[in-house]
C-alpha cells in the first residue's frame, strides 16, 4: 500500500498545476482579449496608413468590424463603438511613435511615423 503514495501525490500535484493554470487563464481572459483587440486594431491601422494618410473618421471605418477570440474558447471581443476605440488607440500609437498627426488648417490626418520626410 505504501508504494502507491508517491503516485497519488504526483497525481495530486499535477492536478493542482492544471487547475492553477486554468484559474489564471480565466482571471486574465478579458485583459488578454483586450490586448489582442488593440494589437489587431493597430495592425489594421498600420496597413491602411501604408497606402495613404487618413483622417480619424476614415480610421473608424478601418476598425469598425474587428473582433478577436482565443483558441479553443467561445468568448469573443469586438469593436462596438469605433469612435471610442480609435480615440483610445491614437494617443497610444502617437506615444509609441507608430503614427504621426499632421495638421493642415482644420484638417487633421494621420500617417505612419517612418513615412515622414526629415
Amino acid at each position: 500500500m505504501l508504494e502507491y503514495i508517491p503516485y497519488i501525490l504526483l497525481f495530486a500535484f499535477a492536478t493542482m498545476i492544471i487547475y492553477g493554470w486554468g484559474l489564471y487563464k480565466s482571471v486574465n481572459r478579458n485583459r488578454d482579449l483586450g490586448n489582442m483587440l488593440a494589437a489587431k486594431g493597430i495592425s489594421k491601422i498600420k496597413k491602411a496608413l501604408k497606402k495613404n494618410n487618413l483622417t480619424k473618421k476614415e480610421l473608424e471605418e478601418v476598425v469598425k468590424n474587428i473582433s478577436v477570440s482565443q483558441p479553443f474558447s467561445k468568448d469573443r471581443l469586438g469593436v462596438i463603438n469605433p469612435k471610442d476605440f480609435i480615440n483610445s488607440l491614437i494617443p497610444y500609437m502617437i506615444k509609441q511613435k507608430i503614427i504621426v498627426e499632421n495638421k493642415k488648417g482644420n484638417n487633421i490626418t494621420y500617417s505612419l511615423y517612418k513615412n515622414i520626410k526629415k
